[in-house]
């Protein structure tokens, strides 16, 4: 991170986690549903490439879609 945007993902899966971890708490809250371009606005103060950090997100289970793709949100695990 640098400026609080992320300058390179870690190669050690354990600190990308870590990172992407931080990220979705300070993106999104608990209970929130948002469409993708919500999620998009909230990912651009942390990269330009919020298709890339949108997908790890996803793909940690972190961040969880509808089958649709309309909309997103914390994985019930994480706010029950």
């Amino acid at each position: 991170m640098r400026l609080g945007r992320i300058e390179r993902y870690p190669a050690n899966k354990a600190e990308r986690r870590e990172l992407l971890g931080w990220i979705v708490s300070q993106a999104i809250k608990p209970g929130e549903t948002l469409t993708e371009r919500q999620v998009n606005e909230r990912l651009l103060s942390y990269t330009d490439d919020v298709v890339l950090l949108r997908r790890y997100l996803v793909d940690f289970g972190l961040l969880s879609r509808t089958p649709s793709g309309s909309s997103y949100s914390l994985p019930e695990e994480e706010h029950a």
